[in-house]
């Protein structure tokens, strides 16, 4: 019984040590942007990528400084997580990780204009 508790151990540590490797690093939240929000947020964040102007109401600019006022780290998870009601921002609740939810969010930010 030991051996076996002492390797779920070892695979729950293995799984949160991933976790946390895959989110500190840089690029992961630009490669997930890239991948699942770019083409309807734009590649630079401006709310006017390829399908944009299918899409109504229109992605949200990241660019825009309203959008940040006070908007959380936790709101933007939120949304990313359950999506938008009344949008097409869809869920990615089960389809992202929350590495991959957490690192989005932080790539989000550099498109916040300084000082805001």
């Amino acid at each position: 019984m030991k051996a076996r508790g002492a390797g779920w151990i070892a695979a729950v540590a293995a799984i949160l040590a991933w976790g946390r490797a895959h989110a500190a690093r840089p690029d992961a939240g630009r490669v997930v942007y890239e991948q699942r929000c770019a083409a309807c947020h734009g590649a630079t964040g401006g709310g006017d990528g390829p399908a944009a102007a299918a899409i109504e109401p229109r992605p949200r600019n990241f660019r825009d400084p309203d959008f940040w006022r006070g908007r959380s780290a936790e709101d933007l998870r939120r949304v990313v997580r359950d999506g938008k009601p009344g949008t097409l921002m869809a869920p990615f609740a089960g389809v992202l990780s929350d590495a991959d939810i957490e690192a989005v969010v932080a790539f989000l930010a550099s498109f916040r204009s300084p000082g805001r």
